[in-house]
């Protein structure tokens, strides 16, 4: 069995930045997400970057 850390983001998250910006990720791996900001910017986040909460978990659907 796996365990999967509470901090990681998975496809389909919503995140809020330290700053207050919101996103959706738009692809996961292990050591990095992409997301989509509300302002239209796309970049590539560590996943383990500490100003980076995910506030709304995707459904495993």
């Amino acid at each position: 069995m796996q365990l999967e850390s509470a901090h990681f983001m998975r496809t389909g998250d919503v995140v809020r930045h330290a700053t207050g910006s919101e996103g959706s990720v738009v692809d996961a791996l292990a050591l990095y997400a992409v997301v989509r900001w509300d302002d239209g910017r796309q970049e590539e986040v560590d996943q383990l970057d500490p100003q980076i909460l995910v506030i709304e978990r995707a459904s495993r659907e």
